[in-house]
């Protein structure tokens, strides 16, 4: 047997799901032919399939190690097990070979770019969508995504022209239509609701492009003032799409349970003494509540830098516990950290900081569900510096209601859960400040739009830097924002955001009825 068919084999065995056969014959096709970059994706793949996650990762590793410059869909597929470990640094030298951007199909070109903006890759992202258009102008697909990356900008008839440009090319291309709504605010005279129900009658019912069309259509007629036909928009588009995703409160309530039993006072104050080489700050809280706000304003310190949204200690937290968990933390991870080796997480993680930090002395990391993380990170990384968001618990929680969120945030499509995943939040945060007393910094969204410049310098005091006028200058060109709040996060600390959720107030009595416990204490400030 050559080392081609036995990778072959491999690759049968994984479609009948006979991980096992798949792993011996992967083993083969090594042995035969060390270094065999397709038989080590392979391996890594069905690794992850058997719960061995360290193993998985050590041979998508090797792959990198042994990838072949010239054959672009090895490479995509080595890019593709490098991000799902996280590893940013080996996924943008993967994807900078010249034969991939050159021989890649467009549509691979797109997908490759969309993972490189994810992890903050924001120049490579945009090169390699701006090399996808150039080798086929109309591609529906390239031409959305150079959209995406063009508003992360700040450039928004840009992004507004290729979004209709990939209209164009693919009419049933509906996530246009939904970034469209958002790029500006919708008036009388300019707007696409009349398109807007077009589309959804071509649309397969309970389908993902229906509830693209759903939330756009919300979008607009809430813009439009318009609000009773916006209420049922939203309710169509959160309804369908809660029928589509597995999600129980249960599992987060576990989860949060287990975080009490394991982060005692005792075990925080065991800290690492591994040295980072930047001072990592957590932006915190709950989607929706401001974080990117507050992210803007860090980026505009000299001093800091912006890795975005990152998983990155989330990925060193899998490994110390050998246990894949793509949606973050869950009760078993959590259980199993107990019993984890906190300094090769801090070892870990240092290394990601090298490239997360972009050679600055601080650098921000704004995942909102990294609140679950504190207790870990703080015993990791005892430099660390934590910045919780806290915004009314409606305003929060309707904001999260009228999101649709790419694979977060599952608990958002119904209110009752949504109000549920709320109360656990507020619950994991008074025991962090229990056990890490003066950790967290909680800064009032309200305050802050109210307040930017004396909630800037609390917040760089905090953070151990001098205060710098640039904080407070949100719609300064630099910079990528790549997050639903793209938008708005560079019109600057507008205070006319809060109470939208009084329109729909008639249809949200599930919600508010749920939230009264939060109510009944205050919100930390």
């Amino acid at each position: 047997m050559t080392a081609h068919a036995a990778w072959l084999a491999g690759e049968q065995a994984c479609e009948r799901k006979d991980f096992a056969a798949a792993e011996a014959h992967y083993r083969r096709a090594l042995v035969l032919a060390p270094g065999h970059a397709p038989a080590l994706v392979g391996l890594s793949t069905a690794l992850t399939q058997r719960g061995r996650h360290r193993e998985a990762r050590e041979a998508a590793v090797a792959a990198f190690e042994h990838r072949p410059q010239q054959i672009p869909p090895v490479l995509y597929a080595i890019a593709q097990r490098l991000r799902y470990f996280h590893e940013f640094e080996r996924l943008v030298e993967c994807l900078r070979a010249p034969a991939f951007v050159q021989g890649a199909p467009v549509d691979v070109l797109a997908r490759a770019a969309v993972m490189l903006s994810s992890i903050g890759a924001h120049e490579e992202a945009l090169a390699m969508a701006h090399a996808g258009v150039a080798r086929e102008p109309a591609n529906a697909a390239t031409l959305h995504v150079l959209g995406n990356f063009l508003l992360f900008r700040g450039e928004i008839d840009a992004a507004e022209a290729h979004y209709e440009a990939s209209l164009r090319s693919d009419p049933l291309l509906f996530q246009n239509s939904l970034t469209l709504a958002g790029v500006r605010t919708q008036t009388t005279e300019r707007n696409h609701v009349p398109r807007l129900h077009e589309q959804l009658a071509k649309a397969r019912r309970g389908g993902q492009g229906e509830i693209y069309l759903y939330f756009a259509l919300h979008r607009e007629l809430h813009d439009l003032q318009r609000y009773d036909e916006a209420w049922y928009a939203l309710e169509r588009g959160c309804q369908a799409k809660r029928r589509l995703i597995d999600y129980r409160l249960e599992d987060d309530a576990a989860l949060v349970d287990a975080l009490g039993r394991v982060c005692t006072p005792a075990f925080v104050a065991e800290c690492s003494e591994v040295q980072q080489p930047s001072v990592p700050i957590f932006i915190v809280g709950m989607h929706r509540s401001g974080t990117t706000l507050l992210e803007r304003m860090l980026a505009g310190h000299s001093l800091i830098g912006d890795a975005g949204e990152t998983s990155a200690f989330h990925a060193e937290m899998e490994l110390a516990v050998d246990l894949a968990a793509p949606q973050g933390p869950n009760a078993e991870t959590v259980r199993r950290a107990g019993e984890a080796d906190f300094d090769a997480v801090a070892r870990g993680y240092a290394r990601r900081a090298r490239w997360l930090s972009r050679g600055k002395p601080f650098f921000t990391e704004k995942l909102p569900q990294n609140f679950l993380n504190v207790g870990f990170i703080a015993k990791a990384l005892p430099q660390a510096r934590f910045l919780h968001l806290v915004r009314d618990p409606m305003d929060t929680c309707f904001s999260n209601l009228r999101q649709l969120f790419s694979g977060a945030a599952l608990y958002s499509y119904d209110q009752r859960e949504l109000a549920g995943f709320y109360l656990l939040y507020r619950r994991a945060m008074a025991h962090w400040r229990s056990v890490l007393p003066g950790r967290v910094l909680d800064i009032s969204y309200e305050r802050l739009v109210a307040e930017p410049d004396a909630v800037a310098r609390e917040v760089a005091l905090h953070c151990g830097v001098e205060f710098e006028p640039g904080m407070v200058d949100l719609a300064r060109p630099a910079g990528a924002v790549a997050t639903p709040s793209a938008t708005l996060a560079r019109q600057g600390f507008r205070r006319d955001r809060g109470q939208l959720w009084r329109r729909y107030e008639a249809h949200l009595g599930p919600l508010w009825e749920a939230l009264q416990p939060a109510y009944a204490e205050p919100v930390p400030a």
